[in-house]
């Protein structure tokens, strides 16, 4: 009797077992895709939006995924771009043969899902990587901008994006060229400078306008609607006064929130600087932890974001990645004044990479 029993309980089980694997994905209740979403990548919720169409009526559902900064690199003249989520320390490939071109391709700068990207003729294009046949040419300018410090105000789908790129002439003539989606050529402007300054990284746009860091502690800010120049007179931060400590550290400009700061960083495990601009007294004031907000650095577009979870906060993220599964991402932690692994000397850096912001919306 009591085998029977047993018998019988298996078959009921093997028949919900069949029942179970016979339903589709539609029968997910919504409830529990709401509390998915948030805990999964973007790319991951593409693809799980990808299985079934009635969750792409779910509006917030791409937008409910955790949308963090992406490392794109491209290797060996490849059409495939690869991107490096450093967060979930994952690693994505994308298809650019729609592009048509990815040799001798540099990336200049990103915004708002876009990058701003030049050939070795020195053509510039405007490409979101997330959206096919997104890809604007701007107009030749007479100047190879692989070395120039330049942005963009928003995506170029927005009304009111202009591109800008500075030139430092000689030691006292700032040379500021701007264009805007729909314009055939590019506005170049010169302004006078008393001083000559040293610009070490991209502007940051922010209340209006373009501000790029000196290497004297000045910010020099452009409002390319008005076409005005000014600097802004700041001391250097008293640990980088000195004239060899400047030249030794690397120095990168960012807006978080509303707020500029700037992050200095030295050689090898030598503890990272950061400064936040106290714009009621003008000075440059130290920081030693950033709350809620992780920085992804990089010369070119270094982004500020605040994280829900605490494990990934008040993290400076570098550049370099390792194939190692367990230590993917390396960083500074301002907790413990430490990179993370101790110092990457193992971890690459492709040669054409930049973060971006990823966005399926502009």
């Amino acid at each position: 009797m009591g085998c029977s029993t047993s018998i019988h309980k298996e078959e009921k089980n093997k028949e919900r077992c069949k029942i179970d694997n016979s339903r589709t994905w539609t029968d997910m209740p919504i409830e529990l895709m709401q509390l998915l979403v948030p805990r999964l990548c973007l790319v991951d919720c593409v693809r799980l939006a990808s299985l079934c169409k009635a969750w792409n009526s779910l509006s917030n559902l791409i937008q409910d995924a955790m949308v963090n900064p992406w490392l794109i690199y491209c290797e060996n003249e490849s059409s495939t771009w690869k991107i490096f989520d450093p967060v979930c320390g994952k690693e994505y490939s994308i298809d650019m043969k729609w592009l048509g071109f990815s040799e001798n391709l540099t990336f200049l700068y990103s915004k708002d899902g876009w990058v701003l990207a030049s050939k070795e003729d020195n053509s510039l294009f405007l490409i979101n990587s997330l959206r096919r046949e997104c890809v604007i040419s701007l107009p030749k300018l007479n100047t190879c901008c692989r070395f120039k410090p330049l942005a963009f105000s928003s995506a170029p789908t927005s009304p009111d994006c202009v591109v800008v790129i500075a030139e430092f002439e000689g030691e006292h003539i700032a040379e500021v060229s701007t264009w805007s989606p729909g314009e055939e050529q590019w506005s170049t402007t010169s302004f006078q400078d008393e001083i000559g300054y040293n610009v070490l990284c991209n502007p940051v746009f922010t209340r209006g306008e373009f501000y790029w860091y000196s290497n004297g502690g000045e910010l020099l800010v452009f409002n390319p609607f008005q076409k005005t120049w000014k600097v802004l007179e700041i001391e250097t931060p008293t640990k980088m006064a000195s004239y060899y400590r400047r030249l030794v550290m690397e120095c990168y400009l960012v807006k978080s929130g509303a707020d500029l700061i700037t992050v200095f960083r030295g050689l090898k495990t030598e503890p990272m600087q950061i400064f936040k601009l106290d714009r009621l007294n003008m000075v440059w004031s130290e920081l030693h932890d950033i709350g809620d907000v992780s920085i992804f650095l990089d010369c070119r577009a270094t982004i500020a974001k605040s994280f829900p979870e605490k494990w990934c906060r008040n993290r400076i993220y570098l550049c370099g990645f390792s194939d190692n599964h367990i230590e993917r991402s390396a960083f500074y932690s301002l907790e413990t004044a430490q990179y993370h692994p101790k110092y990457p000397r193992n971890f690459k850096e492709p040669m054409v990479y930049i973060w971006i912001e990823p966005n399926l919306t502009s």
